[in-house]
């Protein structure tokens, strides 16, 4: 049996190093790839803390795209040798929620995410069914093409908010998902604020050209009225998942929070009458909402500003030197100060 290099997740705190099996075509609609490249996402980090849904003994890694080398029997849009970028969610199509139009409800995500319920990136080869499979334009190079899902998620956050020109925006974290988020809205509204408590993404958002403060530091829910005409943000979006009571200080009345970042560990206590009286719209999204191929137009273009995205890139075999650089000592599960913002694994 032909064997590969796969970082397994073993149980939280544990990602090792294996040779498992090249996964085969099993499925008339199966797509197996040479993975090329796979970021290692924030969630990843969470679920070797416990602090997200996941199941022990997968292959993690959902930020992937690679070369198609074999495929099912019934798979008509795609052929060996097509580059692609995948969708990590495949979703049944059938449920009530697929149904209505809100398909990232899909009461079957939970069994097939790829990278967290079901093997995905973190490997030589990896196997994903034709309807999460989308074709990389010849513009999009191998590393930038990994962040097709993820920006596909932000994109969803987007059309949510419904950000305009004279709004102005608090992004509350500037990690990658805060990244992404701030390099939209300062195209897009009047005013663009971002919020970091680690030194080195700090300097990162600096980079990107908007207000940058330190929570930590910095009274923020003042310079929150003294920006805004004494009124607070038009848009707050919790990029970090920790953070909707300390948003719902910083946005106007009437304004919008939205609940973005994943932290299973954490409870908010919350006024209801405060979000009644100033009329708030607190708002969730999950994953993305058929905004993959919106993510390849914007990465085709070369317009979103990645720069300062893409930190380091490691063979797959030095996977593990990626998590302390990114904050999480393996050993000890304690937080260390990060050095990236991105690392992706080239295989």
């Amino acid at each position: 049996m032909e064997t590969m290099n796969a970082l397994m997740f073993k149980k939280v705190g544990q990602i090792e190093l294996e040779r498992v099996p090249v996964p085969t075509v099993q499925e008339p609609t199966d797509v197996i790839l040479k993975v090329t490249a796979c970021g290692i996402c924030g969630s990843d980090i969470k679920i070797l803390e416990g602090k997200h849904a996941y199941k022990e003994n997968i292959i993690l890694g959902h930020e992937f795209n690679g070369v198609v080398v074999d495929i099912g029997a019934s798979v008509t849009t795609l052929k060996p040798g097509d580059r692609i970028a995948i969708d990590n969610n495949p979703r049944c199509g059938v449920c009530d929620f697929c149904r209505m139009g809100i398909s990232s409800q899909c009461v079957h995500i939970k069994e097939n995410t790829l990278g967290i319920y079901k093997h995905g990136g973190y490997a030589e080869y990896a196997v994903a069914p034709e309807s999460v499979c989308f074709k990389i334009p010849d513009e999009i190079d191998d590393i930038v093409a990994t962040q097709v899902e993820t920006l596909g998620t932000v994109l969803n956050g987007m059309n949510t908010v419904q950000m305009q020109p004279w709004d102005s925006v608090l992004v509350l974290g500037c990690g990658p998902i805060g990244y992404l988020f701030v390099a939209l809205a300062k195209n897009i509204a009047a005013q663009t604020v971002v919020t970091e408590i680690d030194p080195f993404r700090q300097g990162v958002a600096r980079q990107l050209g908007v207000s940058v403060f330190d929570p930590n530091v910095d009274h923020l829910e003042k310079i929150s009225k003294a920006l805004t005409r004494g009124n607070g943000f038009d848009i707050v979006i919790d990029a970090v998942g920790t953070q909707l009571e300390n948003a719902l200080n910083y946005v106007a009345p009437g304004g919008k929070v939205l609940a973005f970042g994943m932290d299973d560990s954490v409870k908010a206590t919350i006024s209801p009458y405060q979000v009644t009286r100033k009329a708030i719209k607190i708002l969730g999204t999950y994953i993305g909402q058929n905004t993959c191929l919106p993510a390849i137009k914007i990465l085709q273009t070369g317009k979103l500003d990645l720069a300062h995205f893409f930190t380091e890139i490691l063979p797959l075999e030095r996977g593990l030197e990626a998590f302390p650089k990114l904050g999480l000592d393996l050993a000890t599960l304690k937080r260390l100060p990060k050095q990236a913002m991105k690392i992706t694994l080239k295989t």
